[in-house]
């Protein structure tokens, strides 16, 4: 179980590691990144999967009620792991009705699957990525699953999703563009940053501010939403907010060299 400076959430655990590519959101993932640069110490394995039987039991030594981010270092649907090592997992948070438990997936439809095999806990928030609008019918998935909270990540936030994001069902939502050293090209900026990169800083770009902007309103027009975009404070965050605008939404952008990088 970790701290984590991931700022819709406040712990980490993963009970496995590694995962595989499945979606343009996952070229430049964050996990694969950490992993391979800890192989052999922390992530013994790289990025390969890899079962943690020993932090099965870290949630239950939690006396004070949390908010639990299951697998950031993995995707808990990834057919790879199968349902006996996932019924251990959905054990320890049934055991634990104190905590609240994130499950993010870019696979819904094996979390749609495994829900209809095992009635999920009411501590289990239900999450799936939707980076892009290749992606968007992930969400058609997600309202299927029976689960007391259900939750969308736009992040990496690689297309304009706000006017085509259909919210019912949805209660919660997390967006925030890319991060990462593969945006000093400018031709990878210009295809997946929400910032430009002039005079040593990084600024949010103009023609994609509109972007956040309608996932703000269609939160509105959806109900009791709320709207964070998630990354570690940065000098362009006010100027963000200013430019967005809108009462509620806490605007903050991912830049180069205010990330969170290290093991989870």
């Amino acid at each position: 179980m970790n701290n984590t400076g991931i700022g819709w959430t406040m712990k980490t655990w993963n009970p496995t590691s590694g995962c595989e590519e499945v979606s343009p959101g996952c070229k430049f993932c964050y996990a694969e990144f950490i992993a391979e640069k800890f192989r052999g110490k922390a992530f013994p394995n790289g990025f390969e999967l890899t079962y943690r039987p020993h932090k099965l039991a870290e949630p239950k030594r939690l006396k004070k009620p949390t908010l639990i981010f299951v697998n950031s270092m993995s995707d808990l649907f990834w057919e790879a792991i199968p349902d006996a090592y996932r019924d251990r997992i959905i054990d320890v948070i049934e055991d634990t009705p104190r905590h609240q438990y994130q499950v993010l997936t870019k696979r819904p439809e094996e979390m749609l699957r495994y829900s209809r095999r095992r009635k999920l806990p009411a501590n289990f928030w239900a999450g799936t990525t939707v980076e892009s609008t290749h992606t968007s019918d992930r969400v058609d998935i997600l309202r299927q699953v029976d689960a007391p909270i259900r939750f969308i990540s736009a992040e990496p936030l690689l297309d304009d999703l706000g006017s085509i994001l259909n919210l019912a069902g949805v209660q919660w939502l997390i967006s925030g563009g890319e991060s990462g050293r593969h945006l000093l090209d400018p031709a990878l900026r210009e295809r997946r940053a929400l910032v430009t990169y002039k005079a040593k800083r990084w600024t949010p770009r103009p023609d994609r501010i509109d972007w956040i902007r309608r996932l703000r309103d269609n939160c509105g027009s959806a109900g009791p939403l709320s709207s964070i975009s998630n990354g570690a404070d940065c000098p362009q965050r006010a100027a963000a907010a200013n430019s967005m605008g809108g009462p509620g939404m806490n605007i903050r952008c991912k830049c180069l060299g205010n990330e969170s990088h290290g093991p989870h």
